[in-house]
């Protein structure tokens, strides 16, 4: 992972939601379902903490996972991706320029794009009380996962764990882990694609543990702990997968799921 050019994916693949002809429709599919099942699920799930678990250096779900917590513990396997993150916190000068995304997130949100300042502001408090962690899901001791049980109201993770995972046990594995640091009635909410066994970042390969919808839906029930289990899929289009020279992904899942409140 040291290989990764956080500066090259920012700027692949977050110019503006609809610009980039590769992942756009990705990009699309799950802001959209983000979105929805934040508002829809609004009453059900806790607002005061969320771990988002190897979020890299992308905030555009943070974005919106701010407008509905206190506070965000962002964590990724990269340091490079976490100064990148404090960098923005900071407003430093040098720092990935997210005004166009996120005044489209906005505009999927069906908000005025004149209130991103204050949608920022919200995202710099909750990451600053919830602060910046190194994660590393192939470490058995990782600090992240051996943490407090039943501490979190919502835990997040996008393109991480199909990324991160060597095996599917240790998919499996993380999967519980995560679970059992999820509030009673706490809100698991995870963003994949589908078959990738590969992608890109410049020249540099990365490896991919394939997951589909079956992979996922038994490592979720093997838990015993998580009820009302949804998935939802897109296939990509023929089209799609000519255009995509970065990966090899045939679909995308967005999957939500609540922890048992015993």
């Amino acid at each position: 992972m040291c290989r990764f050019n956080t500066i090259s994916y920012l700027q692949t693949l977050y110019p503006g939601v609809d610009n980039n002809p590769n992942e756009a429709p990705l990009a699309s599919f799950f802001l959209e379902k983000t979105v929805q099942i934040l508002h829809d699920e609004r009453n059900r799930f806790g607002n005061q903490k969320v771990l988002e678990f190897g979020g890299g250096p992308n905030l555009s779900s943070s974005l919106l996972l701010a407008q509905y917590v206190d506070s965000i513990r962002f964590c990724d396997y990269a340091q490079s991706n976490l100064t990148y993150v404090s960098d923005w916190i900071e407003q430093k000068s040098t720092v990935f320029d997210w005004t166009n995304y996120f005044e489209s997130i906005l505009t999927i949100a069906g908000t005025s794009k004149e209130k991103r300042i204050e949608w920022e502001s919200r995202l710099r408090d909750a990451l600053i009380r919830g602060g910046l962690s190194i994660c590393d899901v192939n470490d058995p001791d990782c600090p992240i996962l051996s943490g407090k049980s039943d501490d979190h109201d919502i835990i997040f993770s996008s393109f991480c764990l199909e990324a991160a995972c060597l095996t599917i046990e240790i998919f499996n594995e993380t999967i519980g882990k995560l679970v059992r640091l999820l509030k009673p009635g706490g809100l698991l909410l995870l963003v994949m694609v589908r078959n990738e066994s590969f992608y890109y970042v410049d020249a540099e390969n990365f490896f991919c543990l394939s997951l589909d919808e079956t992979k996922v839906r038994k490592a979720l029930q093997a838990t015993g702990e998580l009820v009302d289990i949804h998935i939802d899929s897109a296939d990509t289009t023929v089209e799609d997968q000519k255009r995509n020279t970065m990966s090899d992904f045939d679909g995308e899942m967005i999957i939500h799921a609540f922890k048992t409140i015993k």
